[in-house]
């Protein structure tokens, strides 16, 4: 506070209508360096943030004192330590201030930057290769799209999605159906980075083109293929040494939704960033919800204001459309067993 530095016993008695006078001896602002030391009946006038003098064990807000000459009329009493931070109030010396695997973000640049420290070692960022596949598909430079083409946009929103985990995302474009291709894409991917992810993979009429790759490769561990959910059935997951390789569904709301079940925290796990279920929270169901039994279901909703309380509601569309994460606002999960989600049941609502 803007005050005067004092020794708090100088201020014992000090009221409205008993003012105790004591003798301004210095002027000191911030980033000063205190000249003169407090004796019995003295003080120094201090800005906010300045340091105090020796012997001042507190601070005596402007607002109670008034000023004659070269006194000052204290009219409150403080007690030691009032409005004054010791050294190492906020770190101390020897102090372990950051641990490993700690993410470096804003605030905790400031603390090392307080600390007067300007460099530390921090590992690479995580680099993840990133792989649309399909006879399919075409970037988003073509203007004239062809009956049966449709443009990419897994490799957008799956880079966003991500980056947003604070990894670092290269694409190497769209590879066709083929067997060759898709191999020499995979090996690229392993080559300069730390995981691969694939969205389609499937060759319609020969198969798991994907499965077929990666088997081709010497110590490949093939962790999962295919998982009983509703969407996004056909996934893959495999490990190459010290290499991850995750391949997603086609359907973009299929692959969306799988990158952030499955793949979405491990990232964040490894970069140290917040998880994604720091923000999921209970809310009512607002509308009979139907799921297919026999699957578990990740059920993309969307949250309505009904009598100024959050319920959810259903999206119509399934994951063939686009559209259906356009429209939610994230998702539910359905037990694989729990035909009928029922008004005014209460599910965990997850955001993307």
């Amino acid at each position: 506070m803007d005050g005067y530095a004092v020794r708090a016993e100088d201020t014992f008695g000090a009221e409205e209508d008993n003012e105790i006078p004591l003798k301004l001896i210095e002027m000191i602002e911030v980033g000063d360096i205190p000249q003169k030391e407090l004796e019995k009946g003295q003080c120094s006038y201090v800005a906010t943030g300045a340091a105090i003098p020796k012997n001042a064990d507190a601070v005596v807000m402007v607002e109670y004192t008034e000023k004659k000459d070269n006194e000052i009329l204290i009219s409150t009493a403080v007690t030691p330590g009032t409005y004054v931070i010791n050294i190492g109030y906020d770190v101390k010396k020897g102090e372990e201030v950051l641990n490993p695997y700690k993410l470096i973000d804003l605030p905790t640049m400031g603390i090392l930057a307080a600390c007067g420290i300007k460099e530390v070692p921090v590992y690479k960022k995580l680099k993840i290769s990133l792989i649309s596949t399909g006879n399919e598909l075409q970037n988003l430079d073509v203007e004239d799209l062809k009956i049966g083409k449709i443009y990419d946009i897994n490799s957008i929103v799956l880079k966003q999605a991500i980056e947003n985990t604070g990894a670092e995302v290269q694409f190497l474009g769209i590879i066709k159906d083929d067997f060759n291709e898709l191999k020499a894409a995979i090996e690229q991917g392993l080559k300069e980075s730390n995981i691969v992810i694939l969205s389609g993979g499937t060759s319609k009429g020969e198969g798991d083109l994907g499965v077929r790759v990666l088997n081709t490769f010497n110590n490949i561990e093939l962790l999962v293929h295919g998982v009983k959910i509703k969407p996004g059935k056909p996934l893959i997951f495999a490990k190459l040494e010290k290499k991850m390789i995750f391949i997603l569904p086609g359907y973009p709301t299929s692959a969306l939704s799988c990158f952030y079940i499955f793949i979405d925290d491990f990232l964040r796990k490894i970069t140290g960033n917040p998880l994604r279920d720091k923000n999921a929270q209970e809310i009512e169901i607002g509308e009979r919800i139907y799921s297919p039994i026999g699957r578990h279901h990740f059920k993309p909703v969307k949250i309505e204001q009904v009598g100024g309380i959050k319920k959810i509601f259903p999206i119509k569309t399934g994951s063939e459309a686009i559209s259906t994460l356009f429209y939610s606002d994230g998702y539910i999960e359905i037990e694989e067993l729990e035909e009928i989600v029922e008004k005014g049941d209460k599910k965990t609502f997850y955001t993307y």
